[in-house]
């Protein structure tokens, strides 16, 4: 039986990370975000075995009301597999703004093979509405809060959630497990967790305990949600060739 490494969906990783510290991640699967178009271009040429880099704007980035270059983000989206981060927050403030931009960078990847991360913090209808108006078959709900009602609304969407250690186990319960994912989100949530992108065990043990099943389980599940999204979505074709092994493997 193939050994899966751990499984992480989102976290934030410098985009200078050396392989020394890589190598600290255990050969854990990563799907590492950026908060900027910057940032994405400055992982472009990397060619890390079990990392799938993001092309992103964070929300907050864009609450800044600066301008994004969406004709540097329209010539980026075909080197990546993955979208994120994303989204809309209402702590940022400027909603305005947010909205535009998300709604600029769901239209720019509409039809493209990706997995989009979307951050949703105070905002989860409307960010809803806004993949009502760019449906997409690859996005997962990073961090979701949303209520019963959002979460169906979600669900009815394709959409897929990934969560981590900081969100509350009612919340966690609420969501199928064949629609699950883990996540770090790393450094963000770090605060009193302890661990690095990749060490989601503590996720998979909380999942195990809710759903009554074991960690091993758990994992395997995961790999198996998170083939069936690569592969709707197509972005498994955009993907490291090692990341692609273990996803058909699993």
């Amino acid at each position: 039986m193939i050994h899966l490494p751990t499984l992480d969906c989102h976290a934030h990783i410098a985009p200078d990370v050396t392989d020394a510290q890589i190598m600290r991640l255990d050969d854990a699967l990563v799907f590492a975000v950026t908060r900027t178009l910057q940032e994405a271009q400055l992982v472009l040429h990397r060619s890390d075995r079990h990392i799938v880099w993001g092309c992103g704007v964070h929300p907050a980035r864009a609450a800044e009301g600066g301008r994004v270059d969406m004709t540097l983000f329209r010539r980026l989206v075909p080197r990546f597999a993955l979208i994120g981060e994303i989204g809309l927050d209402r702590r940022s403030g400027n909603l305005s703004k947010q909205t535009a931009v998300l709604g600029d960078l769901l239209e720019a990847a509409h039809g493209q093979p990706l997995i989009l991360s979307l951050h949703s913090a105070g905002c989860v209808d409307e960010v809803l509405g806004l993949l009502e108006t760019y449906p997409h078959p690859g996005c997962v709900m990073h961090w979701f809060t949303g209520d019963e009602r959002q979460l169906s609304r979600a669900i009815s969407l394709g959409c897929y959630f990934s969560v981590n250690m900081s969100m509350r186990e009612s919340q966690v319960r609420l969501i199928p497990t064949d629609r699950l994912l883990p996540e770090t989100d790393f450094p963000v949530s770090r605060a009193g967790k302890g661990g690095l992108p990749g060490d989601t065990r503590r996720v998979e043990k909380m999942v195990a305990d809710l759903h009554e099943t074991s960690r091993e389980q758990v994992r395997a599940t995961c790999y198996r949600n998170l083939r069936t999204l690569a592969l709707a979505s197509g972005a498994i074709d955009r993907m490291p060739e090692a990341v692609v092994d273990l996803l058909l493997a699993a």
